[in-house]
């Protein structure tokens, strides 16, 4: 997930896929899901559908850069503006959320980045087809602890960040004052005969553990192979197997009486883009413009405007502002940003789903792309 730096700047979400047209919103949407944004040209008085600058110049006609037959020269850097005065509104409930004018020659960066699905963390064991004998605590090590805001504040208890979605939350047993927590489970030699019941008992003793079966799925992808899933952004965890005799079993490599890491079919984590959980994390965090971090109090509800489930797209504007004279959001020496998300269901928008590609000059929609003035 890109980060949105020290200041609160500005986050806009359209749940449709085509940016505003004409010289008003035709659809002030309310919280029902229909919410739409536009790039206001605060000279014409009309919201833009077309390119905002030119991406590249084509040299081919140009006989003294003959050899320029491609013709890109200014693709990524120094695009040319179009528009010397733009503002990204939002239609909300209630009063419109809109960035200050921003005059284009401060603009310093335009980044597209596409949606990437949140990869929780998963690691796959399998015991050798023969393990038995030995009483085995497993030891669950929980690495990293989510720091999205839904982890601080999520009033109307929405669960966006559990990816299972099966309404767990985060338990504060996970917590530690030092940089990780450990939480062990023993397997008794009398409660398994080989690997596929050790798998088993441990899967069982897992499901059964006040704090593990809220922070873990377990899944058999076969008789001897248990894949352990933590159901949180965020969170990295290790495995490690000892004996009776703290022997350590657990190996990358398949071995008699030994616990294989099954690396096929275990998974990193990655964050991803765009998903669900980021954009109503960056949301709450961000919304100054209507005023709710501009209190002596935080409000219980403020308006929302992320759906579950939706896949958005991410363009993130940079600029320089004249702190302290002009209107600022970020503190002086840094950059306002104007992040619009852009998504209308839970399948990403494809090239032709959506005009942002020729608004912004995304050549392709599954790769991040960014320009720099």
């Amino acid at each position: 997930m890109a980060n949105l730096g020290t200041n609160l700047s500005q986050v806009f979400i359209a749940n449709v896929s085509n940016l505003d047209n004409g010289s008003a919103f035709t659809d002030l949407a309310s919280t029902a899901g229909g919410e739409e944004c536009g790039v206001w040209d605060a000279v014409g008085g009309n919201y833009l559908v077309t390119k905002l600058y030119e991406a590249s110049v084509d040299f081919t006609a140009n006989a003294a850069a003959a050899d320029e037959t491609t013709a890109d020269l200014i693709t990524k850097a120094h695009p040319n503006w179009l528009y010397s005065r733009i503002q990204l509104v939002q239609g909300a409930s209630g009063q419109n959320i809109a960035t200050p004018l921003i005059d284009t020659r401060l603009i310093r960066s335009v980044r597209f980045d596409p949606y990437a699905a949140t990869t929780a963390h998963k690691i796959s064991i399998t015991p050798n087809a023969t393990f038995s004998g030995l009483d085995v605590t497993f030891r669950l090590i929980i690495r990293t602890l989510p720091v999205d805001q839904l982890n601080y504040y999520d009033a109307n208890a929405t669960g966006y960040n559990n990816l299972t979605g099966d309404g767990d939350v985060l338990p504060l047993g996970v917590f530690n004052t030092t940089n990780h927590k450990v939480i062990s489970v023993t397997i008794p030699s009398a409660d398994y005969t080989d690997g596929e019941t050790l798998i088993d008992a441990l899967e069982t003793a897992i499901d059964g553990h006040g704090i593990l079966s809220k922070m873990f799925t377990t899944t058999q992808n076969s008789t001897t192979d248990l894949d352990i899933e933590c159901k949180y952004a965020g969170v990295v965890f290790d495995i490690a197997a000892s004996d009776e005799d703290n022997t350590q079993l657990l190996v990358t490599t398949a071995a008699s009486n030994r616990i294989t890491i099954n690396s096929g079919r275990s998974a990193n984590y990655n964050p991803g883009v765009g998903n669900d959980w980021q954009v109503l994390g960056e949301e709450i965090r961000c919304r100054s413009r209507q005023g709710n971090f501009n209190r002596m109090y935080l409000p219980n509800h403020i308006a929302t405007y992320t759906k579950s489930g939706n896949a958005y797209h991410k363009v993130t504007i940079s600029y320089e502002h004249g702190w302290p004279s002009s209107t600022g959001i970020a503190p002086a020496g840094n950059l306002n940003q104007a992040v619009l998300y852009v998504g209308d269901n839970s399948t990403a928008d494809t090239a032709g789903d959506t005009n942002i590609e020729t608004v912004f000059s995304i050549a392709d929609l599954t790769a991040a792309q960014e320009f720099v003035w």
